[in-house]
């Protein structure tokens, strides 16, 4: 059995629908859809984890996308919150599941999302694998980060990170945060991440104990 990790680019960096509507709205960061279904009524039930800025008017963003047929969200933390969206299903998104569906392969979650790409592992048979990537290049931008024998398991500690903790844990290693003596504070790390003191010391806390256990763990 074979796993390889595929990075999609879809045009101007989301897929159409309520995707782009997210990805284009200032205040909210695509940070992983951790779960989807393509359901049999021509629709798809989605989950999302997102970084919403404080103010940002999340439920009108919502609210206002067309394909939107029923939609919730609830808060995790400062900017942490999960989305559940019910939409009408797009050809592009459709295309490319029916590819895996054909080939009978399994599409791991959560899709992380990298600079507008979404970062995606699937499983199967390395000749399935090989020939539905063949056919996902007639469909969408697409390339091959990593491939090898599947191994269960959970995420890597970087991988079990948010977008925006990573941003915080990568901000403060090059301030040399984790340096001894620290050559920052704080105040300097929240000034790069726009946002309050407070709130860069969050990202670290959590981003530093989900580190500690996935190395526990592993």
């Amino acid at each position: 059995m074979k796993a390889v990790r595929l990075r999609l680019r879809p045009p101007e960096g989301s897929f159409p629908g309520v995707d782009a509507a997210l990805a284009t709205t200032e205040g909210i960061d695509r940070e992983a859809l951790v779960h989807f279904e393509w359901l049999g009524n021509g629709s798809y039930s989605m989950l999302y984890r997102l970084g919403v800025d404080p103010g940002t008017e999340l439920d009108a963003v919502l609210a206002s996308t067309d394909e939107v047929i029923d939609y919730d969200f609830v808060a995790s933390g400062d900017r942490e919150q999960y989305c559940y969206v019910h939409v009408e299903e797009r050809e592009l998104l459709s295309d490319l599941l029916a590819i895996a569906d054909a080939h009978a392969l399994v599409l791991e979650r959560p899709i992380r999302f990298v600079d507008g790409d979404a970062v995606l592992t699937i499983v199967g048979d390395a000749s399935a694998i090989q020939e539905a990537y063949r056919d996902a290049t007639g469909t969408i931008d697409v390339s091959v980060e990593w491939s090898g024998g599947y191994e269960p398991g959970e995420p890597d500690a970087i991988g079990r990170l948010t977008a925006r903790q990573r941003e915080a844990v990568r901000t403060a290693y090059d301030l040399g945060f984790y340096e001894t003596p620290r050559r920052t504070s704080y105040e300097e790390i929240a000034d790069e991440l726009d946002c309050a003191p407070s709130t860069a010391n969050e990202l670290l806390r959590r981003a530093e104990a989900a580190i500690v256990a996935a190395t526990l763990d592993g």
